[in-house]
């Protein structure tokens, strides 16, 4: 059983970590999708609700948010250096807290977003904590073996 304490520290890090690659990447995307639109043609509310209507926005933030989970939940689990999934767990709790407060800000999002915000933080975060646990092993299996 681990007996590690939560390190404070560096789940704050790895939140503020995921909050600004998702924030910069999330912009990034939409210079992306507003390169390909004549802005002169339409007014800001009209430019807003088509971004509310693009599968490309859509698609490519949860693909975002997705993939920083996962890389937030790596880095904790690797920073931590504990040797089990306690504090990626924790990190996927702050994730579900952020996703609540993402569903009172954005209440016109598809119920299947919704839903998402709540449910995936935590296989998402299990992945990354496995991926650190897989590469750990092996660096540790090598070092081993080596020293026969």
């Amino acid at each position: 059983m681990n007996t590690q304490p939560l390190s404070v520290k560096s789940l704050v890090i790895t939140f503020l970590m995921y909050v600004v690659a998702t924030v910069i990447l999330a912009v990034a995307l939409s210079v992306f999708w507003q390169s390909g639109i004549d802005k002169s043609d339409y007014s800001q509310q009209q430019l807003i609700d088509m971004a509310a209507q693009s599968n490309l926005l859509t698609v490519g933030s949860m693909i975002i948010g997705s993939s920083i989970a996962v890389l937030c939940a790596y880095f904790i689990t690797r920073r931590t250096g504990t040797d089990g999934y306690k504090h990626a767990m924790y990190f996927a709790g702050v994730l579900i807290l952020y996703g609540i407060l993402g569903i009172f800000l954005h209440p016109e999002h598809h119920i299947i977003q919704q839903t998402a915000k709540l449910l995936a933080p935590v296989p998402l975060c299990l992945l990354g904590a496995w991926f650190a646990l897989a590469n750990t092993t092996k660096k540790h299996d090598k070092m081993s073996h080596g020293a026969c």
